[in-house]
């Protein structure tokens, strides 16, 4: 298998730089401090990356895209997460719920919300899983009477009344359109298209992250909002199924905007290496501290290996493994946390100075051990396959 990038790869990857260096981290750290959560977010960065391509590179042209594959998309989002991991998840997030809608939806429904999309330069996609009483046994999922979602729709004359409470949802307090998922009869699940100005959708709190704090997660109430039925994404009840088979990449995007701060613990715990003098030489020089470089470099380079072969095997026909679709997150999630623990210590007490970013790097490090998924839930979805196939 080569992994080499293509040339398409390669020009995304100079436009991800350009925009990652002039847009991104001359505003990160100072986005990353402010108090108030809704404070970090910056609307400008949205159009900037809408100006440069960016926000909806892997929709088709027609919807303002590049058409981008997953390979380019993996890449881009290195880029960006080593500049800032919450501008990254905000793409990510944004990208894989726009090529699922893309897939799923009706002719009609494409023209009227991906138009509308890519209109707006500050366009965003949110879907609303996650529920105070539903995480974890959403993503097995535990089939139970009293586990998975509460929200519910409920099925009236021309389409669904819908009621609950989401939770921790990436891009809710922006988004322009937003895919709810309800509970419709006793096991169907079924997926739901809100544009920004539904009536009785309503914004909670936005919640106060110890990282990736550029990207805001906000609670959503849905009180008695009615969703005709020309806004039902896909079949009723079969939107867990749908979704499964339409997102196979998204736990490779995940795993990519972990990857970019992998590498950025190691670029900068490098160069600080040589430049630190400690015991009358560079510290790298010293035989434990060049172990730990070793072992932060093998982190980057495994983890970017396995995030080019997931996303390459996405698109696969016939012959997918599927725990291609489980394992990048959970691989590259504890690498990066493992990098970014060894960097905090490579720097001793400037690592834990704001001013020189590696403790924010950590935090950030420290959201992949549970986002999308905790990966003690990643262990027991790839348990599941191993049952599956003994």
């Amino acid at each position: 298998m080569d992994f080499s990038l293509g040339p398409e790869a390669l020009k995304w990857r100079e436009v991800a730089r350009e925009f990652a260096a002039k847009v991104v981290r001359p505003v990160a750290a100072d986005l990353d401090a402010q108090t108030d959560p809704q404070d970090a977010w910056s609307w400008e960065i949205i159009e900037q990356a809408d100006a440069h391509g960016l926000r909806q590179a892997p929709l088709p042209r027609i919807y303002g895209g590049s058409g981008t594959d997953h390979v380019t998309n993996v890449t881009v989002l290195e880029e960006i997460a080593a500049a800032d991991l919450g501008i990254g998840v905000v793409l990510g997030v944004h990208w894989k719920i726009a090529q699922m809608f893309h897939a799923m939806a009706t002719p009609e429904q494409r023209e009227r919300h991906l138009s509308r999309m890519a209109a707006n330069p500050r366009g965003l996609f949110a879907a609303s899983v996650t529920e105070p009483a539903a995480g974890s046994d959403n993503f097995l999922p535990y089939t139970g009477p009293n586990g998975g979602l509460r929200t519910r729709a409920e099925r009236v004359d021309g389409g669904y009344v819908i009621n609950g409470v989401k939770h921790y949802i990436s891009n809710a307090n922006r988004a322009e359109i937003i895919l709810c998922y309800a509970r419709t009869g006793e096991a169907g699940i079924t997926g739901f298209i809100l544009p920004a100005g539904t009536e009785g959708v309503r914004i909670g709190k936005v919640h106060d992250k110890c990282g990736e704090r550029t990207a805001n997660n906000s609670e959503i109430f849905y009180d008695n909002v009615f969703v005709p039925d020309a806004d039902v994404l896909g079949a009723p009840d079969t939107a867990r199924q749908d979704a499964i088979s339409a997102m196979r990449a998204g736990n490779t995007y995940a795993a990519a905007c972990a990857l970019g701060i992998a590498r950025e613990c190691f670029d900068r715990t490098l160069s600080f290496c040589r430049t630190r003098i400690q015991g009358g030489k560079p510290i790298i020089e010293h035989q434990a501290v060049g172990s730990y470089l070793a072992d932060m470099y093998v982190n980057v380079d495994a983890s970017r290996t396995y995030v080019l072969r997931a996303a390459s095997e996405a698109t696969r026909t016939e012959g997918y493994d599927p725990a291609l679709s489980i394992i990048p997150k959970l691989l590259v999630s504890e690498r990066t946390f493992d990098s970014a623990r060894r960097a905090m210590e490579l720097w001793g007490g400037a690592g834990v100075m704001r001013e020189n970013g590696i403790e924010k790097l950590l935090r950030d490090a420290a959201i992949w051990l549970h986002s999308d998924g905790t990966n003690i839930i990643m262990r027991e979805k790839l348990a599941d396959l191993l049952r599956a196939a003994s």
